[in-house]
């Protein structure tokens, strides 16, 4: 096991448990926490893709989500939606 996947998993589990206290201390944040502890998971769990050809796909498309969620960003700051 690599050391990025430990780094990872433990950033994961330590996510997890600020966001179950979070939703104890404030139940209304529930469907948020539950969110992002699922994307997190998804993510995480890419990572532990043993496929050389399967992992460097997903990374791909995660690359190219996170320069299409940049463009959008840019073209809401310039059309003066956020």
């Amino acid at each position: 096991m690599t050391h990025i996947k430990k780094i990872l998993t433990a950033g994961l589990i330590a996510y997890l448990i600020i966001a179950a206290w979070q939703v104890i201390s404030h139940p209304e944040v529930a469907v948020q926490a539950f969110g992002l502890g699922l994307l997190f998971i998804i993510l995480t769990g890419i990572a532990w893709i043993t496929d050389e050809e399967h992992l460097k796909k997903a990374e791909m498309g995660i690359l190219w989500i996170c320069i299409g969620l940049f463009g959008l960003y840019g073209i809401l700051i310039a059309g003066g939606i956020v």
